[in-house]
């Protein structure tokens, strides 16, 4: 009998019984729950089931060969750490795989750990709309967008990666840590989560997956560590980059953890696209060392060396302009702007930077940069570039606190300029250090010699 035939009889059936004959509505809900469709045994086969949205369009998943290989990489090993270029569809492949078990086993819980909330949130919506196209195969308990239970099955839970993210959580099977080399604290996070793993025994599988994010800390330290002789990662991911090797490669290191490095030619649409780097650089408005890092396995980018020497020195083009020089060559159709950096005390520099910007260009005229000075003495030399420059707008950063009084300060010295309070995040800097490179690699920014 089909399915469709059986649904039905179920709703005919359910029309003619009084409605608080609840032994009769268990039977039918008993018969409807017999006649979902068997769970595939196989999470390739499962994965084809569910639907994803591909571009502007919502498909069937079907996983290509370099996913399927990480699912067995990740069933055959305690720990699996990967690194991949970007938009190759490994945290959606990781995360119905979690589905998958959780459709199977009634005792499976998981835990996917996401950068942000927003990005937390983002995965959740991905599952759930793969969990709506199984309707034939299973039905949902709870109604929860980011804790997903799949009735008469396991749970899947989505946070953002906190120390605190897994705490109070029964025993988890699987944990998912994603995008783990630019999340703070992450070391701490893995410490308070692996207890939570700790009844499930050798069944248990730890995920950590991330983009590039340079050659320290605790996600480099996992992905570099206890491999074996000719499995560096620097040279895998150059030997990938110049066709010597396979795309995508899996090892077991020392410590029977898998390793993965995935690099974009191992997707086979974007391995047909020309200059595909390119292409991305160009519709993204994004620096070539970001679509190196984010797209093209390098781990070149990092806190103490995100800008290229002869980068900088290509631009260094132009110098300081005094004051009486900048008022004899008025230029008319320039714009100028201070941007100012604070500090308090310590070996941390407070600065301040005047830009002339043109259509153009923006070069570099005027700079104040002292350490271990008073606030008075700062703000005396601040109120003096004003007073020389006379900016259009001037940008305080206040994340600190201290900025909140020189923006407080300066204002009440000179109210013609527009102030505007810059707050940052790890996030945002991140954004503003890419525009700057950009800036850099288009020699719209000139700086002095």
């Amino acid at each position: 009998m089909s399915r469709k035939l059986l649904e039905r009889g179920r709703r005919k059936l359910e029309r003619q019984l009084p409605l608080n004959n609840q032994f009769a509505k268990n039977k039918i809900n008993e018969k409807s729950e017999k006649s979902k469709l068997p769970i595939p045994e196989r999470w390739e086969d499962f994965a084809r089931l569910c639907r994803i949205r591909s571009g502007n369009k919502v498909i069937n998943f079907d996983p290509y060969n370099y996913q399927i290989k990480l699912s067995d990489a990740i069933d055959n090993h305690f720990g699996t750490v990967v690194t991949k270029s970007r938009q190759l569809g490994i945290t959606e492949a990781v995360a119905c795989k979690f589905l998958h078990k959780a459709c199977k086993n009634p005792g499976y819980a998981a835990v996917i750990l996401s950068k942000s909330q927003v990005d937390s949130s983002n995965i959740a919506k991905r599952i759930r709309r793969m969990v709506d196209g199984l309707t034939d195969y299973i039905d949902l308990a709870t109604d929860s967008l980011t804790d997903l239970q799949i009735k008469n099955g396991g749970r899947l839970i989505f946070r953002p990666s906190t120390p605190n993210g897994t705490r109070g959580l029964e025993s988890i099977s699987d944990v998912l840590f994603d995008e783990a080399g630019f999340v703070v604290d992450i070391e701490r996070i893995y410490t308070s989560t692996l207890p939570a793993t700790e009844m499930v025994g050798d069944e248990a599988r730890i995920v950590i997956l991330s983009t590039p994010a340079g050659r320290s800390g605790f996600y480099w330290e996992r992905l570099a560590s206890g491999n074996p002789s000719g499995k560096d990662i620097d040279s895998i991911c150059a030997a990938i980059k110049s066709d010597l090797i396979a795309p995508a490669q899996f090892w077991t290191d020392e410590n029977q953890w898998c390793k993965a490095v995935l690099h974009w030619k191992a997707h086979p649409i974007y391995t047909n696209i020309p200059n595909y780097l390119e292409s991305i650089r160009t519709k993204k408005q994004l620096s070539q060392s970001a679509v190196e890092q984010e797209y093209n396995l390098s781990f070149e980018v990092s806190e103490v060396n995100i800008f290229s020497p002869d980068l900088v020195r290509a631009c260094s083009i132009g110098s300081f302009r005094p004051p009486n020089l900048y008022r004899n060559s008025w230029v008319e159709s320039s714009t100028y702007y201070l941007g100012i950096d604070t500090s308090t005390t310590g070996d941390d520099y407070t600065v301040a930077v005047v830009l002339e910007c043109t259509r153009q260009s923006a070069n570099l005229v005027a700079m104040y940069r002292e350490r271990k000075h008073s606030l008075d003495y700062n703000l005396t030399h601040i109120k003096k570039l004003i007073a020389d420059y006379r900016p259009h707008k001037v940008g305080v950063e206040v994340t600190g606190g201290v900025g909140q009084v020189y923006l407080e300060e300066l204002s009440k010295f000179d109210s013609s300029p527009e102030f505007v309070a810059i707050r940052t995040t790890k996030d945002s800097k991140v954004s503003m250090v890419d525009r700057l490179l950009l800036a850099l690699e288009q020699k719209y920014l000139g700086l002095a010699e």
